[in-house]
C-alpha cells in the first residue's frame, strides 16, 4: 500500500511549513506583548521610584528642620520646664519637640482654667 506519490510529500512539507509559520507568528506576538509589558513595568517602576525618592527627601528635610528647631529651643525650654505645670516627667510629652511640648502645655493650662471656671 503506497501513500500517495511524489505530491504527497510536498503536501506534508507545505502543511508543516504553514504550521511552523503559524507557531512562529504566535511566538513573535507573544514576545512583542511581553516586551510591551516589560517596558510598561519599567516605566511604572521608574515613576514609583521617583515618588519614593521625592518623599524620602521631604522627610529628610523635615527631620533636619525639626532637629535644627529643637536644638535652638532646648536651652530656652530647659528654663521653662521648671515652671511647667506638667513637670519634666510627663511621659506623653516625651516624643514632642520642645516647641510642641510648650504649645501642648499652654493648651492644657487653658483647658484646666475653663474647667475651674465652669466648675465654680
Amino acid at each position: 500500500m503506497t501513500t500517495g506519490g511524489p505530491g504527497y510529500s510536498v503536501q506534508l512539507t507545505m502543511f508543516r511549513f504553514f504550521k511552523l509559520a503559524k507557531r512562529l507568528d504566535d511566538l513573535e506576538e507573544t514576545v512583542e506583548r511581553l516586551e510591551k509589558s516589560l517596558k510598561n513595568l519599567e516605566i511604572e517602576w521608574s515613576e514609583t521610584y521617583d515618588k519614593f525618592r521625592l518623599l524620602n527627601m521631604r522627610v529628610a528635610k523635615r527631620v533636619q528642620r525639626l532637629d535644627a528647631d529643637s536644638s535652638h529651643e532646648e536651652p530656652q525650654s530647659a528654663e521653662g520646664e521648671e515652671n511647667s505645670p506638667l513637670g519634666t516627667t510627663a511621659p506623653m510629652f516625651s516624643t514632642l519637640s520642645p516647641r510642641l511640648r510648650k504649645i501642648q502645655e499652654q493648651i492644657l493650662a487653658r483647658r484646666r482654667g475653663q474647667v475651674q471656671q465652669g466648675g465654680e
